[in-house]
């Protein structure tokens, strides 16, 4: 089998990847493979020799995992007084979907992304390529280099610790967000209580995954009552602790 001979314009735009990767890490990188693979979208998997196609999918779980592990470690750190519960809120606030597709957007990820998705698709591809480029970041050198990344150039420079202290939490998104990446039906059944004298002053929501009922919560609007009965679903499952 012949082997392709890179272009100058192929080399230059290697280049141009390798400069652009320099000054978004802080380091020259050594295995600049597995970077390209970081900003690769499913819809634009690189087929490799044997013809498996790759994608930034596994490095996504990776980077995820690595990411939880540094902010809970930070945020030990910062807050030496504050118990469980409020440091398992916090790290939710910085580790949401929204919160990680903005920091991706300021660090000019969505310049770097290779996908077949059209401009107006779903941002989380940003935020997705977020925790990918942290798992490339420790596959190319190790967990020491990886916490100093997200240290220096994501908690000291977009998170804002005293704002996420007072952000009221949307419950609703965060549930909405799970179910979407585990493959999970979410359904909220919306019910107008004023009727009701056990719920005379507004609404009552129910959520169900897959059809079955796993919180509820009452509120003068349908928007009230829908975040006390996403809060009560992910008590349920776990992913919050009150």
């Amino acid at each position: 089998m012949l082997r392709r001979i890179p272009t100058i314009r192929g080399l230059a735009k290697e280049k141009l990847f390798y400069k652009s990767l320099r000054n978004l890490l802080g380091f020259y990188p050594r295995n600049i493979e597995v970077y390209k693979i970081a900003f690769t979208h499913k819809s634009a998997s690189l087929k490799r020799d044997g013809g498996k196609f790759m994608n930034n999918e596994r490095l996504e779980y990776l980077g995820d995992a690595i990411l939880d592990a540094v902010i809970a470690e930070y945020l030990y750190e910062h807050f030496p007084e504050q118990e469980e519960g409020f440091l398992t809120k916090m790290r939710a606030r910085i580790v949401s979907r929204e919160k990680l597709n903005e920091i991706a957007c300021n660090l000019g990820l969505h310049k770097l992304v290779r996908s077949h998705i059209p401009n107006n698709g779903t941002k989380n591809i940003f935020g997705n390529a977020l925790e990918a480029l942290i798992g490339a970041v420790f596959i190319d050198s190790n967990y020491k280099k990886t916490k100093k990344f997200i240290n220096n150039r994501i908690i000291e420079r977009y998170i804002d610790l005293s704002e996420l202290k007072t952000q009221d939490p949307d419950y609703k998104s965060k549930l909405i967000e799970w179910a979407q990446k585990n493959k999970k039906e979410i359904n909220f059944d919306n019910q107008d209580n004023h009727r009701n004298l056990e719920h005379a002053n507004g609404f009552i929501s129910f959520v169900f995954l897959n059809q079955q009922e796993i919180g509820s919560g009452t509120g003068l609007s349908k928007k009230e009552a829908q975040q006390h009965a996403a809060h009560q679903a992910l008590l349920h499952i776990g992913l919050i602790i009150d």
